[in-house]
């Protein structure tokens, strides 16, 4: 990173879900965050951070975004969010107001097209994590056919499924079935449940893909659920009888291969954050790292320095912005749900579908 113009700190906005679905996963990215912002203050680059809590919905999050900017009109940027369609609402009103925003966990690849080039990705794409688990599926399971079942109420569940469906029968499945719900509705079976081999769900939450994996279960289905990051809380899984057969895709961490963070950059986030680390505090650890390596000290537009950062060592995987795209290529890990803190495998998918 460049060195700061003066020792005035910078002020981050930091936009995380204190009460709601969103709560287990902003919790673990904020302490990420306040990480990042301590490692920094270490190193004689001072941050100051603007917690601005929210409570999952939409609304809140635009209005905590609001209220950051009426008191910190000097704010440099914002990132944090874990929810697709809560970043649309809080990224519409940072780039209204001239501010970058970078995502910690907002995985939708439309968000940087949908809001301009002041918002950008720390994560990686749901076009790939849907493309690992469907290369995972016909690798490691061999599976040929599979079911799809999602939540059609969310941008995020929508986009996955359909990036899965793309990428799955590029893979040469087949996508035998595919059923909806919205919310909290009751969910149906599929038709042929006895010949299923492989269920694809796309839940918003560990909770509400416990609700539907339990009805599949009772109705005798024995084969692997896979779904994506929102699976990720390593406290639903703990213990529960559920857990068995069911992964996931998720965030690395710690990311293996080259450009991933080192020793050192672990070393350093594994000290200054509180509690246990896991992906989701590394995302949000490494969303401040990559606003401040466009040097937010020197002053001007963030949004121009930001696409052309050198490659940052995220504990998550590497982060550049290349070809003018504003979501960086990440490795993918895929999670057995019985044993969350370990990463059983992770994946660069050969085909990722165009957002």
């Amino acid at each position: 990173m460049g060195g700061f113009a003066s020792a005035a700190p910078v002020k981050i906005g930091a936009v995380y879900a204190n009460s709601g679905f969103l709560k287990p996963l902003d919790d673990a990215s904020w302490r990420g965050t306040q990480a990042a912002a301590a490692v920094a203050n270490r190193s004689g680059q001072p941050v100051e951070l603007i917690y601005a809590p929210y409570d999952s919905t939409p609304a809140s999050a635009a209005q905590a975004v609001r209220n950051v900017l009426q008191k910190h009109p000097d704010v440099a940027g914002f990132v944090g969010i874990s929810d697709t369609g809560v970043a649309l609402s809080a990224g519409r009103e940072a780039v209204r107001a001239g501010k970058v925003f970078v995502t910690s966990g907002a995985t939708s690849p439309l968000l940087p097209r949908q809001l301009g080039p002041r918002f950008f990705l720390a994560c990686f794409g749901d076009n790939a994590q849907a493309a690992a688990a469907a290369e995972w599926l016909r690798a490691a399971k061999k599976v040929s056919g599979a079911v799809v079942i999602y939540n059609s109420a969310q941008n995020y569940t929508r986009l996955l499924q359909r990036y899965f469906r793309d990428a799955f029968e590029k893979n040469g499945g087949k996508v035998v079935e595919i059923m909806s719900y919205r919310g909290n509705e009751p969910v149906g079976l599929p038709r042929d449940l006895g010949s299923c081999e492989a269920i694809f769900l796309a839940a918003e939450s560990a909770k509400e893909a416990g609700r539907i994996i339990a009805k599949l279960r009772a109705a005798g289905f024995k084969g692997p659920i896979v779904g994506g990051d929102g699976f990720d809380d390593p406290s639903y899984w703990s213990g529960e009888p559920l857990a068995e057969d069911v992964f996931f895709t998720t965030h690395a961490f710690p990311a293996r291969g080259a450009g991933a963070a080192g020793p050192s950059e672990l070393a350093a986030f594994r000290g200054a954050f509180r509690g246990t680390p896991d992906a989701f505090g590394g995302l949000g650890f490494d969303a401040v790292r990559v606003l401040l390596a466009a040097d937010p000290a020197k002053g001007g537009d963030l949004a121009n320095r930001l696409p052309k950062i050198a490659p940052v060592a995220g504990v998550t995987g590497p982060i550049a912005y290349k070809s003018g795209s504003r979501v960086p290529a990440k490795p993918v890990a895929l999670i057995a749900a019985d044993r969350s803190s370990q990463m059983l495998s992770q994946i660069t998918p050969a085909y990722v579908p165009a957002p």
